[in-house]
Formats: structure tokens, sequence, C-alpha cells
């Protein structure tokens, strides 16, 4: 897992409520992690090696497998700060979507949000690179919730997804999810989204405020998008949204920050690192995400991540891991999981 990697506490500042809701010794939990449950506002940022091994704990504790989707479902656009005030004062929903992918990587190092055409529809949706931790499941969950809040919040409306895909396996009890969150979910998917047609993202908002825009985007922009981020954290980022939707060249990435390929494996040698090596980093945390959370086969998981085939995957794994991906997924499935 990627050290410097935090996420912003946004709505997870809801934990300590719900958990108690549940019976769960909130202050003990939160000591057991060196942390303060009055302390956890929604700005604060941890690392993701604190916030999964939480999520997992709080979820176990509580027994409830969908605690995750109950914590996103308390989102309220306040959670997300300057940016959720920025993305009231939107034209459109798709303006509102992408203005947040555009200023998202300010609160999180680890993980990326992004809005991509699917065939006829549209797929908003969040993916981790720090490396995957048993908690990387409720943290997946909880962004299903906040998605479908931030359409309702931003709407004025009931606006719903058309169907929502999770990057892990079915609980026991998989109909609870398509319950609270009001459409098909799909799960043992390859991404963790929400699927909008264009109707729902061309949806006017009734707090449009041009001029509100304008001014939150100069104050987003003196801030700074990668204020303090190295090019590595940068290629990280852009090599996982990459990932998402097809292979990822360094041509590609290097546009998406602003500067040429040659630029950028400069700038990545003065870091120590090279371009070649970052992807290979990414492609394995998100192999070991698939392999240990989902029953997706190692052939499609190959073909996600841009291998020429599923012999080439295996090989590059086992150098890396030391062991095969199916002996990887064996170990790491939990005992109690559903066929």
């Amino acid at each position: 897992m990627n050290p410097e990697a935090t996420q912003r506490i946004g709505v997870a500042a809801e934990l300590p409520d719900l958990l108690a809701g549940f019976g769960v010794d909130v202050p003990a939990l939160f000591a057991a992690f060196g942390l303060d449950p009055g302390a956890f506002e929604p700005d604060r940022r941890l690392p993701f090696r604190i916030v999964l091994p939480l999520l997992d704990r709080a979820a176990a504790l509580s027994g409830c497998e969908h605690l995750g989707v109950l914590c996103g479902l308390r989102f309220r656009l306040d959670h997300h700060g300057r940016v959720g005030a920025l993305m009231k004062s939107c034209a459109t929903l798709r303006q509102a979507l992408e203005d947040f992918v555009t200023w998202q990587p300010g609160y999180s190092s680890g993980a990326i949000v992004y809005l991509h055409r699917r065939g006829p529809d549209n797929a908003f949706g969040y993916g981790c690179y720090a490396g995957t931790a048993p908690g990387t499941r409720v943290l997946y969950d909880i962004i299903l919730g906040v998605g479908i809040r931030m359409v309702r919040e931003l709407t004025g409306t009931r606006a719903d997804a058309l169907e929502f895909h999770l990057s892990h396996r079915p609980p026991a009890d998989p109909a609870i999810y398509a319950r609270l969150l009001g459409a098909p979910v799909r799960f043992n998917r390859h991404e963790t989204c929400m699927i909008l047609d264009d109707a729902v993202l061309d949806t006017r908002l009734p707090g449009s405020d041009p001029a509100a825009r304008r001014r939150m985007l100069d104050l987003a922009r003196q801030d700074g998008r990668w204020a303090g981020a190295s090019f590595s954290m940068r290629v990280r980022h852009e090599l996982r949204r990459a990932l998402v939707a097809e292979e990822p060249l360094m041509t590609q990435v290097a546009g998406e920050i602003g500067i040429s390929a040659r630029t950028l494996r400069r700038r990545l040698e003065e870091e120590g690192t090279t371009f070649e090596a970052l992807r290979d980093e990414v492609r394995r945390a998100v192999a070991r995400e698939l392999l240990e959370l989902t029953d997706i086969p190692l052939g499609e998981i190959a073909t996600i991540l841009g291998f020429a085939s599923p012999g080439v995957f295996s090989e590059a794994f086992r150098r890396a891991a030391g062991t095969t991906p199916s002996h990887w997924r064996r170990e790491r499935r939990p005992a109690a999981a559903p066929a």
C-alpha cells in the first residue's frame, strides 16, 4: 500500500453516530486506531492504511454487511465542503459531476473519480490505487450511497441510476442493496460505479449560479488541484483512471498532466522512478483488489489490466507477488463468502 496515500473523511464523519445506533463501543473502536471520534470531521485526512482497517472493523462490530451503504446514504453536499458548493452552482448535473472529477484529487491521493461513456449511457465511478484491504469493500459501498445521494440532492428530484456496479462479491442478502439504492446492483464487476443515462446527466440544477461558479472556480484554482503532489502521485492517479477505460499509454498520461512524454520521463527519473514501474505498481494494486474482492475469471482480469494473455498476466503476477493469481485468491477469499 502506498504509505503517502490519504483520503479526506467526508461522509465517513457520520460513522460514529451510525455505529452507536448498532450498539458499538465507538470510543473503544476509534481508540484502537489512535483516533478520537469527536475529532472525526469531514475535512480531516487519514492514510488509507488506517481508513480501510477501521471501516472493516466497524462493519464487523456492527454485524451489518451493508453498513457502508447506510453511511453513504447520509451524504450531504456539505460533506464535500467548497467542492460541494461549486457543484451546487453548476448548470447541469453533468457539469457538476465533471467539476467533481476535476477537483477530487485534492481530496484523495489514493483513489480516482471518473465519468466515462459506457455505450449509450455513462459510468460515474470511483477506484482505489492505494492498495487493497478488507475495508475496501466497505469503502466501495459508501461510494455508491454517496453517488446516489449526490445526484438527488443536486437535482432536487428523486433522480435514479439505471443500475449500480460493485467491485466485490455479493453479500448474504444482495437484495437489500437494490432496496436501499433504488436500482439493480450488479456484483463481481471490475469497477464500482453508477450507470446514468444522458437525460439524468442533462438535468438542469435548481441552484445554478454561473457567477458563483466562476468565483468558486477561481478559489479552487488558488488552492491548486495538485498542491504539494509529486509527479509520481499524479501519474498513479492518471494510470488508475486510464485503466478503467483503456491501456494506459505514457503519451496519454503525460497529456492529461499537461507536459510532454519526454518531460514526464525526466521528472519521474528525478523522483527515482519510471513510468513503467508506476504502471506495474498500479496494475498490481488493481489485480490484487480484483482477486481478493471478486470472482472475475483470471482471463478477464488480464484483459482489464491490458496484458496480452492470461499467461502473461499470471507470470507477471508471480514475479511480483511470489505466488500465482489463483493461489493469491484462494488464500484471501473469506471462508463465509457466498459461492
